[in-house]
């Protein structure tokens, strides 16, 4: 059995090293961190069969790993020595210093580092999948993240299924890579808890799947204890219907020119349901 290129210790180290190194993972008014340095990493098959059943659950829309790298290779002119792919997932954990801080800021608005999380912390997220698409290119493996590609990303505001969902999810991707399951706000708990942001990239190499780490239940981690549903302002989540997408979306847009008049960034953040919870840091005990 031939070895694998990529192991798992290495991406970590450099997601970490990333984070650690990159301009883009400082908090513009301190410089300290946007996502700590100590990072979760999964693997998972591309032809894992949970993959069909997003379309399922999802929507037909979203991609399995093997219909973006067939779509990628076509559109890059690549012939690839082995269509076999895997897709690698991570955790990135938002700083403890923007966790406190939403939660004693406002009761209705996000705090202002953790609304330079979600601006400048997804342009950090969008940087690190490139870094790694090129580290892993430099192996020479195909490699690619969907989710920084026009042609394969798109978020569907409306769609059969409902409304605002993407043709590639990272959370989706992080639940079959093993790394934690779904809470009632649809945040996904895992060991570094739900404040957090993802990211994945599929690569043309059959890594070993952390398959057997995934929980059965995909809402496995969430304790029902109902303490986001307390902390959200717009009651965007109860227990019989779980989060509405579209009161949280309202409010969340809503937001845009408070954070911009009071922090002078240009962007929408919320975040009240991930901070001052059991599942905040870790996954909580039942």
């Amino acid at each position: 059995m031939n070895e694998n290129i990529i192991k798992k210790a290495w991406i970590k180290e450099e997601i970490d090293r990333f984070l650690e190194e990159e301009d883009s993972n400082k908090i513009q008014t301190d410089y300290s961190y946007i996502f700590e340095p100590s990072c979760l990493v999964g693997f998972v098959s591309g032809d894992d069969p949970i993959f069909k059943k997003y379309k399922e659950v999802i929507g037909t829309f979203h991609l399995t790993p093997q219909e973006a790298f067939k779509k990628y290779c076509e559109k890059k002119k690549i012939e690839p020595d082995s269509e076999k792919v895997s897709v690698i997932a991570f955790i990135l954990p938002i700083s403890k210093e923007t966790k406190l801080e939403n939660f004693e800021y406002s009761q209705k608005w996000p705090s202002e580092r953790w609304a330079h999380t979600r601006l400048y912390g997804e342009e950090a997220n969008r940087k690190l999948q490139k870094h790694l698409v090129q580290i892993i290119s430099k192996k020479g493996l195909v490699a690619l993240a969907p989710a920084n590609e026009r042609f394969l990303f798109k978020v569907n505001r409306k769609h059969e299924k409902g409304v605002w969902a993407s043709t590639w999810s990272h959370r989706h991707m992080a639940y079959a890579a093993g790394l934690g399951s779904f809470g009632l706000s649809d945040g996904f708990i895992n060991r570094k808890g739900i404040a957090m942001r993802c990211g994945s990239i599929i690569i043309n190499e059959e890594l070993p799947s952390d398959k057997n780490k995934r929980p059965d239940d995909p809402y496995e981690y969430c304790t029902s204890c109902g303490r986001c549903i307390e902390r959200c302002p717009v009651n965007a989540i109860d227990f019989e219907n779980g989060h509405d997408k579209q009161i949280c979306s309202e409010h969340v847009m809503s937001s845009i020119p408070i954070i911009n008049k009071d922090f002078g960034i240009n962007i929408y953040a919320c975040g009240l349901c991930q901070v001052d919870v059991p599942c905040e840091n870790e996954i909580p005990e039942k």
